[in-house]
């Protein structure tokens, strides 16, 4: 797991540099074109490999492209749609539609070695991923000092992505080409009634995980999107660790085999959840010294937002591994109407608070409705930790 440290190092010390060295405008676009891509490839990506992690046979190369031409012909459905986009977003459209396309061969590539438990490799494709865009950027303001666009960091990064895309998906999809046949036969194994809810539900998840941004900008201004921006980066260095979480646990919940390996699983992640609380705890109280430093008082509304999110990290990671446990359950259709209910109650909050107190409002929307889920999903499993059922839909 030590790339996987490095990777995460090398990423905080890139969201540092992007705050310092980007005006805060620009940001606020760059800001809005991650939660476009994050929205779009969670809600394809995410769900098409959760279920590939828990179908997919390692012996099946035939069905490993299959899947990844799925998700390919999905995006360019989706980014076909999205056309009347380029009005407001000009060439930073034609960027996060490559973005959202690397991000899903990249994650595509990951997901199979998650599947084999090769975490080394996994964590290899984040650390090269992350190293390369450091550099790209290291370059742009090297040349460009603190004058940088979006569109350029935008830009440098899907290079970065294509390059470690193309060696990535060698080492899995071997010698099988991508048919849309192949495609279209995998897809339709789950164009069923069963699957409506999971699908809605990584949908619902998708847009509940990015409301917050998409709120900001409908009834904010720049100032403040770049505010929640900057906060969210520092959120999103304390959230690797919800990551690193999810890609260990997936694989071995689904290799649990009785009660007592679950309750040994839950029993270590406990133990976590104490020091990554203290954690939290001390990034907030040190947000308040650190993040004027470092944006140079550009966003001074920053270290109380991000103060608000590091509670939401910590909600997050305390839970989990619960979320999982409904997942293998297929509890689906639970989940889907927890969500349904939680992002109305996001967007009525932000409505309510972002007129008022900006980023702050958007980051105590994102709390307040992250601990609704949570909490709930605590209560459905807790009856579920006795007994384990097959994981295969």
């Amino acid at each position: 797991m030590s790339f996987d440290v490095i990777s995460k190092a090398i990423l905080a010390g890139l969201g540092i540099a992007l705050i310092r060295f980007v005006p805060a405008n620009e940001y606020a676009a760059y800001t809005l074109a991650l939660a476009m891509c994050a929205f779009v490839t969670g809600s394809i990506s995410g769900s098409l490999n959760r279920l590939y992690l828990i179908t997919s046979e390692k012996e099946n190369p035939s069905e490993t492209s299959a899947a990844l031409g799925v998700q390919l012909l999905l995006i360019s459905l989706v980014a076909i749609l999205g056309l009347p986009l380029t009005v407001t977003l000009g060439v930073n459209y034609a960027l996060v539609a490559a973005l959202v396309v690397g991000t899903c061969a990249t994650e595509f590539a990951k997901t199979c070695h998650q599947r084999d438990l090769a975490f080394t490799r996994y964590s290899l494709i984040e650390l090269t991923r992350s190293a390369l865009f450091a550099a790209a950027v290291g370059l742009l303001i090297w040349h460009h000092g603190s004058d940088l666009n979006a569109s350029s960091v935008l830009a440098v990064q899907v290079l970065s992505l294509a390059l470690v895309a193309s060696i990535a998906l060698k080492g899995v999809l071997s010698a099988t080409s991508i048919r849309f046949a192949a495609s279209k036969a995998y897809a339709q194994r789950f164009v069923r009634f069963k699957y409506l809810d999971f699908f809605a539900y990584f949908f619902l998840i998708g847009l509940f995980s990015q409301a917050d941004i998409f709120m900001l900008k409908a009834l904010g201004d720049d100032q403040m999107l770049a505010t929640y921006g900057s906060a969210f980066r520092y959120y999103g260095v304390l959230s690797l660790a919800l990551t690193s979480a999810h890609a260990v646990l997936l694989p071995a919940l689904r290799h649990a085999e009785d009660a007592q390996a679950l309750a040994g699983l839950l029993a270590s992640h406990r133990r976590l959840v104490i020091g990554f609380g203290i954690l939290c705890g001390a990034a907030a109280w040190a947000g308040f010294w650190v993040i004027p430093w470092v944006d140079t008082g550009r966003y001074p509304e920053a270290p109380t937002t991000f103060a608000v999110l590091s509670a939401s990290a910590f909600i997050s990671f305390a839970f989990s591994p619960y979320v999982n446990l409904l997942m293998r359950r297929q509890a689906f259709r639970f989940l889907l109407w927890l969500v349904a209910i939680a992002l109305p109650l996001n967007l009525v909050i932000s409505a309510a608070l972002i007129p008022q107190v900006g980023a702050l409002g958007a980051a105590i929307s994102l709390l307040t409705s992250s601990a609704f889920i949570t909490g709930l999903i605590f209560r459905k499993s807790r009856g579920l930790t006795g007994t384990l059922e097959p994981t295969h839909p």
